[in-house]
């Protein structure tokens, strides 16, 4: 049975915003989390990205929000302005349809000049460091810090340390999506949580996100995201790559075949990146192409589809990625690109318990295929041929007698031996998929070469 904001120890006024802003139920992390902080409880919450982490902490703060504008009664630390920014808008509404208060935003490109007097806080680590002399916080009620995980391992541990260890009054909770052991340390030295809450059930992402594997075959990445989305017609969809020379390829190719979508990547303005998410918000594009600039934290309603056209080096963010799907009660799907000869990275996110379901992009059909535990990949045995033909090949180069340019025509042969090894490869896994065999032919000898010689 689920439980409404009116059953918590609130003001009047504050629930029937809630309720008109359609917040009715809480979900299990503000279920547990909301009492403890209206009782002044510090707290460590790991729950889930998408599972309503923010409102846990915005519904404590607004209620004890003194009437006093330049009385701060909550600080918020997040790891990126464009986090910070986010969060502000959350609470705007709450302005006009709640109560009157201040709020600031101290991030980067925000020069402070005078005493910041304001209810609330929003900053960034470096930034609430560096205009610390300008804040008052002497009624201060509640010291948050969001994304804790995040804040820590993108290069604001010293920060943190540093801010965690300032005499700051309020009661003090972080807020993360992970946590391991060096994090659980630092919490333990500085929070002085009494209670953790963990409603993650050992899940980064929602149970709501259904992951699959894509074996796009060896297609180019821009060619295969343009099938894919004819195979599939996402309704709202964001495509994920870790390289912006990557994105821009493929914004490159969807602007050429008059594919609309939106970008957002590092090297843009931090007004360009909020414009495009807050169009992509609005409904006004259904398809967006990024970095992981926006993996983490940032809200952004409805998303059906997330495409990773790659796997992150750091493999959590792959859960980050997948959780801008499948927020809150809504069903969403994860879907990685994977070429058959590099499942590694694949492969340990089934060891951290990722459940795929495995397809092939075959033209613009998506097709159910065996599970990558059972793909056999000969690649022991290609290299072990590859290394004999490579051999054979070069053999009648070998003379006693050096002859010009001997080492060019020797680096020549290699790499004509490896393109039809390669495409030999191709050809074998095409026939046997044509012909529906059993055994997955990785070689075959016999099959016309190319006379590319």
């Amino acid at each position: 049975m689920s439980i409404e904001f009116g059953s918590l120890n609130l003001n009047e006024k504050l629930v029937s915003y809630l309720r008109q802003a359609k917040y009715k139920s809480l979900s299990p992390v503000q279920e547990k989390t909301i009492p403890l902080l209206l009782k002044n409880k510090s707290v460590v919450v790991k729950a889930p990205t998408g599972s309503g982490k923010t409102l846990s902490y915005l519904v404590p703060i607004l209620n004890n929000l003194s009437e006093d504008l330049a009385q701060t009664t909550g600080i918020i630390i997040v790891p990126t302005s464009v986090l910070a920014n986010q969060l502000r808008d959350v609470l705007l509404p709450f302005i006009k349809g709640y109560q009157n208060f201040s709020l600031m935003v101290i991030a980067e490109g925000k020069e402070i000049k005078d005493i910041v007097r304001a209810n609330i806080i929003i900053a960034t680590p470096d930034q609430f460091l560096f205009n610390l002399s300008h804040l008052n916080l002497r009624f201060n009620k509640y010291l948050i810090i969001d994304e804790g995980d995040m804040i820590l391992f993108g290069g604001f541990e010293s920060q943190l340390n540093e801010i965690l260890g300032l005499d700051i009054p309020g009661v003090k909770a972080l807020f993360t999506a992970s946590i391991d052991e060096h994090l659980n340390t630092l919490v333990r030295k500085y929070i002085g949580a009494e209670t953790l809450v963990d409603v993650s059930e050992k899940s980064i992402t929602s149970k709501n996100v259904k992951h699959c594997l894509v074996d796009i075959r060896h297609v180019d990445k821009a060619v295969a995201i343009e099938n894919f989305i004819k195979a599939i017609k996402p309704y709202k969809t964001i495509v994920f790559a870790s390289k912006t020379a990557d994105l821009l390829l493929i914004d490159q190719k969807l602007s050429a075949d008059g594919i609309k979508h939106l970008m957002v990547y590092g090297g843009m303005s931090k007004r360009e990146q909020k414009q495009a998410t807050r169009l992509f918000n609005d409904d006004k594009c259904d398809l967006m192409i990024a970095t992981d600039i926006i993996a983490r934290g940032i809200d952004i309603d409805n998303v059906t589809d997330i495409v990773s056209l790659d796997l992150p080096y750091d493999l959590s963010y792959y859960f980050h990625r997948a959780g801008r799907s499948g927020r809150f009660d809504k069903k969403g799907t994860s879907y990685v690109f994977y070429n058959n000869d590099d499942t590694s990275k694949a492969k340990e996110l089934v060891k951290r318990g990722v459940e795929f379901t495995f397809y092939s992009l075959q033209g613009s059909r998506l097709v159910k295929e065996r599970d990558l535990n059972q793909i056999k990949v000969k690649r022991k045995l290609n290299n072990v041929l590859l290394e004999e033909e490579i051999r054979k090949n070069i053999s009648h180069l070998r003379t006693k007698k050096v002859k010009p340019c001997y080492k060019k025509k020797i680096r020549q042969e290699i790499a004509r031996t490896k393109k039809r090894h390669k495409q030999r490869i191709i050809k074998s896994n095409i026939y046997k998929r044509n012909h529906k065999e059993g055994t997955e032919f990785t070689y075959i000898s016999k099959l016309p070469k190319n006379k590319d010689r």
